[in-house]
């Protein structure tokens, strides 16, 4: 039977390998051998020229050390970006900078963060490994939900457990209601900014009294090439009258002729980039309902990614709309089948007004959920691609307004108590 052939392992090392060597056993091939024994074979024994201790790749292991301490200490040096907003804030020059790290992030216009705040944006739940107590809570609130589920009565509500026990009770007027005094307006919700459109520049826009509609933009700096300079390489701009801003304006504006309350944010979501926006947009729409609580439909704008066609209707071009409707195959949604509804009535009302105008099948579904999680009837629409003009941006969000003051008339918009979301 062969001998299996004993081998080393192959190590790339980063300096000078000295071959192996072979040993062999002194003496002659009988020496030693008792008279009469049976003679036995000798091999050659392959041994490693280094001990033990030095088979460890020292000097690959050095480096990469090295790299990951400069790595952690530049990360962990950053200066932490201050809490401001571009667009509710002052504009103006950036200050000039001291340090060569400094130099090196204002040039390559690299992200001023601390290294927790990369893992914060990288990994959303290390915030929950930080703080274990938000368990207790979510764990409770998915319990109390399945309670309410099984017996159909909010167990947190005493009026609801009162009515369960005595039905009676839900045909009785409280004689003793006292009126609700509202909470005082914050002043940010008053901000003004010069070089945003409409309503004398305000940060949140709004039209009409108890707005039933909102509008806010994840990615606030979206522009269109044929608005921006000639030898632009990205559709993004701060100037506001040539980016989706100014097209969120137009759709509130048009609602508003229609008789639809609207509230537009106009808080800039991409302050700190393009990946931490929707980390932004989600507190900003969380904002928005809690200030506006009477809107039972919610609209992030964006324009498409990529360069789409234009489309002819009623003899104009215009630029196509596409409805975004995510779901829970990546996280938790609980009103994705309310928000694929209201998506289906908004592409018959758009197909009704504006037969074409609807970009492929008119309603794409994404595993992702984009903070459609807070709300039913909470939907991303599409307006246009980069390529699009600002004429026919102007056209196709007309066409939306009708079609959304339609869904509105005919009860497709839905009423029920939200619950934030998580």
């Amino acid at each position: 039977m062969a001998r299996r052939k004993w081998r080393q392992p192959t190590i790339i090392w980063l300096g000078r390998v000295r071959p192996h060597r072979r040993r062999a056993y002194r003496g002659g091939e009988d020496s030693g051998r008792r008279q009469g024994a049976p003679r036995q074979r000798r091999f050659w024994r392959r041994t490693p020229a280094w001990p033990r201790w030095r088979r460890i790749p020292w000097t690959s292991l050095g480096i990469y050390g090295s790299l990951l301490l400069v790595a952690g200490a530049t990360l962990w040096r950053l200066p932490v970006a201050p809490p401001t907003l571009p667009v509710t804030g002052r504009l103006g020059q950036p200050a000039p900078t001291s340090s060569v790290l400094d130099r090196v992030v204002t040039k390559f216009q690299l992200s001023t963060k601390s290294f927790r705040s990369w893992l914060r944006d990288g990994m959303p739940l290390i915030g929950l490994a930080r703080q274990p107590a938000g368990f207790a809570l979510h764990w409770q609130s998915i319990a109390m939900a399945g309670l309410a589920d099984i017996s159909g009565v909010h167990l947190t509500s005493l009026n609801g457990l009162l009515q369960f026990e005595i039905p009676t009770m839900a045909l009785v007027q409280s004689t003793i209601a006292r009126p609700i005094t509202p909470m005082p307006r914050p002043p940010q919700q008053d901000q003004r900014l010069p070089g945003l459109p409409g309503d004398n520049a305000r940060v949140w826009a709004e039209l009409g009294n108890r707005p039933l509609v909102g509008i806010y933009q994840t990615h606030s700096h979206e522009a269109f090439f044929p608005a921006l300079p000639a030898g632009t390489t990205a559709a993004y701009s701060t100037v506001w009258s040539t980016t989706i801003v100014q097209v969120g304006w137009w759709l509130a504006q048009d609602l508003r002729s229609h008789g639809v309350g609207v509230v537009q944010s106009r808080v800039d979501n991409m302050s700190e980039g393009l990946l931490a926006s929707y980390s932004r947009s989600y507190y900003t729409a969380k904002q928005l309902l809690r200030w506006y609580p009477d809107v039972h439909l919610l609209i992030d704008l964006h324009r498409a990614p990529d360069t789409v066609p234009a489309v002819t209707v009623h003899g104009v071009q215009m630029a196509p709309i596409m409805i975004v409707v995510g779901t829970n195959k990546l996280l938790p949604n609980p009103y994705w089948h309310q928000n694929l509804e209201v998506a289906l009535h908004l592409a018959k009302a758009l197909k009704a007004v504006a037969g074409g105008i609807l970009l492929g099948k008119g309603i794409d579904m994404v595993p992702y959920r984009y903070n459609q999680q807070l709300m039913p009837g909470d939907l991303m629409i599409e307006v246009g691609g980069p390529n699009s003009t600002l004429a026919e941006e102007r056209y196709a969000v007309h066409e939306l307004a009708l079609a959304v003051a339609q869904c509105v008339r005919d009860g497709a918009v839905p009423s029920i108590p939200r619950t934030g979301g998580g």
